[in-house]
């Protein structure tokens, strides 16, 4: 058996962020993985770690539109019909998303071979993730052909886009918890025109109310169940060494 490998879980900070500053902490931290890859005698080997963060309004691009001139031009559509919402591009997988207030992002800094993951096997512990987390609120989700989680064969709850350079992960999973819908009515989300998103709010809006009664910040609540499902789901893998 595998020695464990504890994930140590961040939330960034109690209130919202700008993108800029979750992508920050998340380059520092996939910097501190590569100098270890590059110079491991030097420098030490990291912690995985999960940053868990809520974004000020923001749409994203994956990393296929980064040289789109169309790209460009949605960014300042979007800037001028939601004007509260940034636009960036990024290196994750995908097409355009939104995150905000009410979703949880999360991010698993980790070393895919640490853990004997190919990237099929780990986006597929991402949804295992996620859908386990859904589950403590009576949702019945699933996967499809289509990449994330969803709860219907058109609702999609949770996005998932990743990034790896030398086997080192990036990016990761957004859900919706409370999140405004009516944000994502200004995009194809993920490029899916047919699909709609939802949130846990939406779909059990009795249940989200009953667990977060009480709750201080219900978004780092979330973070932190994701954070424990997924320490455990690394654990089994480790510890049946699965090809």
């Amino acid at each position: 058996m595998a020695t464990r490998r504890a994930l140590k879980h961040i939330h960034i900070s109690p209130t919202q962020i700008p993108y800029s500053t979750g992508a920050a902490v998340q380059d520092v931290l996939v910097k501190n993985y590569l100098d270890h890859k590059r110079v491991p005698d030097v420098v030490p080997r990291p912690m995985p770690t999960l940053l868990t963060m809520e974004f000020f309004p923001v749409y994203t691009f994956g990393r296929r539109q980064q040289h789109d001139e169309e790209s460009v031009r949605k960014i300042e559509e979007l800037k001028s019909k939601v004007p509260d919402a940034e636009g960036c591009v990024t290196m994750r997988g995908g097409q355009t998303t939104f995150h905000g207030p009410g979703q949880l992002v999360a991010y698993p800094i980790l070393d895919l071979k640490e853990f004997n993951l190919t990237t099929r096997c780990y986006v597929r512990m991402l949804e295992d993730t996620t859908i386990e987390l859904l589950e403590g609120f009576g949702l019945r989700a699933k996967i499809t052909e289509n990449t994330g989680v969803w709860l219907s064969d058109i609702e999609k709850v949770a996005s998932i886009g990743v990034h790896l350079r030398r086997y080192i992960t990036s990016h990761g999973v957004a859900i919706n918890g409370s999140t405004v819908l009516s944000y994502f009515d200004q995009i194809v989300a993920c490029g899916l025109p047919e699909s709609k998103a939802t949130s846990i709010i939406q779909a059990a809006p009795e249940e989200w109310e009953r667990q977060m009664a009480g709750v201080k910040n219900p978004i780092q609540e979330l973070g932190n169940r994701f954070a424990d499902i997924l320490q455990k789901n690394l654990d089994h893998r480790l510890g049946h060494g699965q090809a």
